[in-house]
This record gives structure tokens, sequence and C-alpha cells, in this order.
């Protein structure tokens, strides 16, 4: 026969042992959505470069892009810039790109007629560096501004000094729609650049403008070093 003071004691041993085991460590929701979420699991994994062949036809496509010297009265050092975006010497193919050159900056400046619309001056510890979100408003169909660039180093009045012209309002609007279809999936930017024809230069330079691009396909190309 079954003692029910026994059979009572070891339902409650199980129920609080049971009761030990869930009430462990838990996640709340908000904690569990972000260790599921799909960035969550690609911050985890190291983005691969892009594929050597699409950094090859970018290059083929817009051929040479040579470092642009910095003047000034004061220079004398034989400094020069790297451009990556917009790209030097092509109509800027999109209404708000990318700024962004290759190396620490001292200053970076938009001017239009000699009046200066926009500035960044690095500090004494921090330059500037790496990509920079198109600062005023988006451009207009053929306006025409003077991009001055200031590297680490050089004196307070020597710039590289860039012509920028925005290309026609239906490119600008083209370019953008087909951006906006690319989205941040970085395979689909790789396979549209590999598809490109003969011609299409100017849309492959606004496309590496494009705030949505891939940074590191601006990053691989690079100036010529001659």
């Amino acid at each position: 026969m079954i003692d029910p003071l026994m059979m009572r004691n070891k339902v409650l041993v199980f129920a609080v042992g049971a009761f030990a085991v869930y009430a462990g460590p838990a996640l709340s929701s908000w904690e569990l959505a972000q260790a599921t979420s799909p960035s969550a699991k690609q911050s985890a994994v190291k983005l691969q470069p892009p594929p050597r062949s699409v950094i090859q036809m970018l290059r083929s496509f817009l051929g040479v892009n040579p470092p642009v010297a910095v003047g000034g009265s004061r220079s004398g050092g034989g400094q020069s810039i790297c451009l990556l975006s917009p790209w030097p010497g092509i109509p800027v193919g999109v209404s708000n790109p990318v700024l962004e050159a290759v190396g620490p900056l001292n200053e970076m400046r938009l001017e239009r007629g000699g009046v200066v619309l926009w500035q960044q001056r690095a500090s004494s510890t921090q330059p500037i560096e790496g990509p920079i979100t198109w600062p005023i408003k988006p451009l207009e169909p053929g306006e025409q501004l003077t991009l001055k660039i200031r590297p680490r180093g050089a004196s307070g009045g020597d710039f590289a000094v860039l012509s920028l012209r925005a290309d026609g309002a239906k490119v600008l609007a083209d370019n953008q729609r087909q951006a906006q279809l690319l989205g941040n999936d970085r395979n689909s930017w790789f396979r549209y650049i590999e598809q490109l024809k003969p011609g299409q230069e100017a849309a492959a330079a606004a496309l590496l403008s494009s705030p949505q691009a891939p940074p590191d396909l601006r990053q691989n190309l690079d100036c010529s070093k001659y």
C-alpha cells in the first residue's frame, strides 16, 4: 500500500525541481527578437569582399581615376586626393551622392560661385574618414557645384578642387529608381554590374555614388598610381 504522505512529498520535490529548471535566465521578447533577427545573424558573419570580376568590370568601364593634385601657395608637399564618389570626370548621376575620398582628410567643402554651402573640418585628433552622406539639399538637374578637399597634413588654404555637375532629370530619376530596386542586397548589386554593357559607364558611376551601394565597391577601386 502506498503511503499518501510519501507520494505527496515526491510530487512536491518534482514540482520544485521542474520550477528550478524553468526559472533559469530567460530572454525578454525584445531580446529574443534581436537575437534571432536577420540583421543580428548577418552582423555575426563577416561580409566577403566584392567578386574580383565585378571590380575588374567597374575599372574597365570607368577607366583611370587619376589623383587630383592639392594646390595652394603653401603646398609643395606633392599631396594628392583620390576621389571615389562622385567619380571624377563623369556627370553626377544621382541627386544625393555619397562623398568619399581615400585616406584621412582635414576638411571638405561644397561651394557654389565661391559661396560655401557646407563644410566639415577635422579635429586635432580625429580626421575625416570614410563616406559622408550628402549634406545639403538634393542636386537639381544640371546643377553645378565645386567640391574642395584638404587632406590630412595640408596647410589651411591647400585644397584639391573638383567640379561637380548633376546629370539631366531623366537620368537622375532612372538611376534613383534602379538603386531603390537593388536595395541593400549586395548580390543584386554585383549581378547588375556584371550585366552592364559598353556605353553604360555613366550608369556605373552613378550607382557607385548611390547611398544604397555597398561601400566596399568604391573602396576596392582606389586610384591610378601613375
